[in-house]
């Protein structure tokens, strides 16, 4: 996956040096999880998490994934489109694959 082109560095970076969204972004690497999963897990408020899943949803780290639950209701799942987010040393571009 490449940077979204309309993104500038400074704006990357300050996305993914933020805690909670390290914290969602490890916890769907895996499995697909819900809000309410990622809120228990990551430990953040439900208005955090929906604020940082919009942030990542926007500039494709990661994408919904549609699913029935228990209760037959539909329920919205988010994943991963990266495995890896890293910056060498702190200098030049983040790295993601």
């Amino acid at each position: 996956m490449e940077k979204n082109a309309d993104m500038t560095d400074a704006a990357l970076e300050e996305l993914l040096s933020d805690a909670a969204t390290k914290r969602i972004l490890e916890s769907i690497k895996v499995e697909p999880k819900s809000t309410a999963q990622l809120c228990v897990e990551c430990s953040i408020p439900t208005s955090t998490a929906y604020r940082k899943i919009q942030k990542l949803y926007d500039n494709r780290f990661i994408s919904k994934v549609g699913t029935i639950n228990e209760a037959g209701k539909r329920e919205i799942l988010y994943k991963s489109n990266v495995s890896v987010v890293k910056r060498i040393l702190g200098y030049g571009p983040y790295l993601l694959d």
